[in-house]
């Protein structure tokens, strides 16, 4: 019988810990500090193993969603006006298919769009980006917050 996803997780996690991290020397802090952080992030894995499809699709909802606003807020030159026309590319091409790709493509374009308004932007350009990101990113981030809150790394 193969052993579930869950299972393999437990069996690295108590590989980790009850083989390998006993045969470090006392010396070896880092290695130690790098085994228990590794500890860390396999039970946080193992504990949102389920929910992560949709925490990743709700990251590309608000990547396509940051895009869209972008798209109707921010003008500028022609770097400028590239870099939008290549967001509303990656918007649209933004289906699920394939979510973290997509969700990178438009970032990606994102921070294309930064650097070219940085060129070329005018004033009015340059605080609607500001002001777009700022809002569309708090969202964000509160999402992560969230996200990672059981795990203490969080006071909200």
């Amino acid at each position: 019988m193969t052993p579930n996803t869950d299972e393999r997780i437990a069996s690295v996690i108590r590989a980790l810990t009850e083989v390998i991290l006993p045969q470090l020397p006392p010396e070896a802090s880092l290695a130690q500090e790098q085994l228990h952080l590794s500890v860390g992030h396999l039970q946080i894995l193992r504990a949102q193993f389920d929910a992560i499809p949709g925490y990743e699709r709700e990251e590309l909802d608000d990547a396509v969603a940051i895009g869209i606003a972008l798209q109707a807020g921010v003008f500028g030159g022609s770097a400028t006006q590239q870099a939008l026309t290549a967001i509303g590319t990656a918007v649209a091409a933004a289906d699920g298919s394939n979510v973290r790709g997509q969700r990178q493509a438009i970032h990606d374009a994102i921070d294309t769009l930064v650097r070219a308004v940085s060129a070329d932007g005018d004033a009015q350009g340059k605080s609607a980006l500001r002001a777009i990101i700022l809002k569309q990113e708090h969202a964000r981030a509160q999402k992560d917050r969230k996200w990672f809150a059981p795990f203490g790394f969080d006071t909200l």
